[in-house]
This record gives structure tokens, sequence and C-alpha cells, in this order.
């Protein structure tokens, strides 16, 4: 997944605190053997390689915990991790995104750099976890790639941002590469933006800016 991720220009701007990120850092470290093993020499030694094996399992049952939570909150459904990426997509604010708002397709170089990462989106959403799954121990992704929701009431999950992003997902999910997801992406762009601000119908001020990290927050249920 590293090999991956490490080629995204324009959604850098996710972040290396971001699920995705620590992922791909934790798939990066696994296939090489361990943290400070790049050579690969750990996972002939026994002992040693089965406490990283330990922690790197740990690592991975975190960020599980994190999506189910993203999940719960945006009522994502079916396969989290494609619904992850379509979270990502839709949400991230970059220069790219910002001006593609309302507008859609814009001619121009930077259009390149968005497609190459949308290559590196297309090869995400066909990512086989099975290597790392029975490397250590663990089916969560299968889980989170079949997954069924408890149904719940509109008051606990944002509706607003779900059903746009389920949908995005479901349209990408169909797309045979990154040519195809181009006018998909670009599309919902022009009719719903990107961001809080773009995907939600309805706000707040914040009486702990400080807090809360924004004057200006979305209201994200109801009730």
């Amino acid at each position: 997944m590293d090999s991956y991720v490490s080629k995204l220009i324009i959604f850098r701007a996710v972040g290396e605190d971001s699920i995705l990120f620590r992922l791909a850092d934790i798939c990066r470290r696994y296939q090489a053997g361990g943290i400070d093993d790049p050579a690969g020499s750990l996972k002939s030694q026994g002992r040693e390689w089965e406490r990283e094996r330990q922690a790197l399992r740990t690592e991975v049952l975190v960020q599980v915990n994190r999506l189910l939570d993203l999940a719960t909150r945006y009522g994502f459904n079916d396969n989290l991790w494609h619904n992850y990426l379509a979270f990502l997509l839709a949400t991230t604010e970059t220069p790219f995104t910002l001006v593609s708002e309302r507008v859609g397709e814009n001619k121009g170089s930077v259009n390149q750099f968005f497609k190459n990462d949308l290559e590196v989106f297309h090869a995400l959403f066909h990512y086989d976890f099975t290597e790392i799954e029975e490397g250590l121990g663990l089916t969560c992704f299968r889980v989170l790639t079949h997954f069924q929701a408890i149904p719940k009431k509109e008051q606990i999950y944002n509706k607003n941002v779900s059903e746009k992003v389920l949908q995005l997902s479901g349209q990408l999910e169909e797309a045979r590469d990154a040519e195809e997801m181009f006018p998909i992406v670009t599309a919902f762009y022009k009719r719903y933006g990107v961001g809080e601000f773009g995907l939600n119908k309805a706000f707040r001020i914040s009486d702990r800016p400080e807090e809360d990290g924004a004057l200006i927050l979305p209201i994200r249920s109801t009730g």
C-alpha cells in the first residue's frame, strides 16, 4: 500500500495522521520485516518478529477502530474501505478540489496531477489485504469490506454527507481506471462542492472555537 500512497501529490493533504497514511506505514513496515529492519531479517528471527508482529497487529486494530468510528458518524455501509476512500475524495480540500467546486472539470496542467492521484485511489479501491491479514492473523479487513451496518436513526449520523459519499463510492467502484474516475469525481465537486462546507447543509457557531478548532461548525445530526 505504501508504494501507492507515496505517489500521491494533490491528496498528500490527507495528512500523515490519517487512517490511510497510518495503514500504508503499517503495510510498509510489515513488508520490510519490522520498523528498524529494512532488510527483513526479523522474519527469520522468530521471537523478535513475533514481538513486532503483535505491535503491528495492535496498530492495525487502532486504525480499524478509527474507521468504524468514522463509519458510525457518517453512516457508511457495505464496503467501509471504499466508503472511506470516497470520503477522502469528497472532503479533502486542496487547491484543485476547491477550484472545481460548482464548476466541475477545468482545463490545465494540474489535471495530470489529479489523474495521477486518481490512479492511486483506483489501486487502493482494489487493494488486496489478504497478505497482511494472514501474516498478522487478522480478519478485520474482510469484515470491513463486506460490512452490514446496524440501522441507525438520523439523529445518530450525518445523513447529508452519508448519502453523497455512498453514492460516490458506488460510482467509483464501477470505474475501470483513473480516466473513468475523473469525470465522476469532478462532477461530484460541481454538484456538491468539497469539504465540510460543501457537503453539509446547516451550520452553527461554536461556543468553544479554540477547542473545536473552528468558529463555524457543521450540524451533523438533528433531533
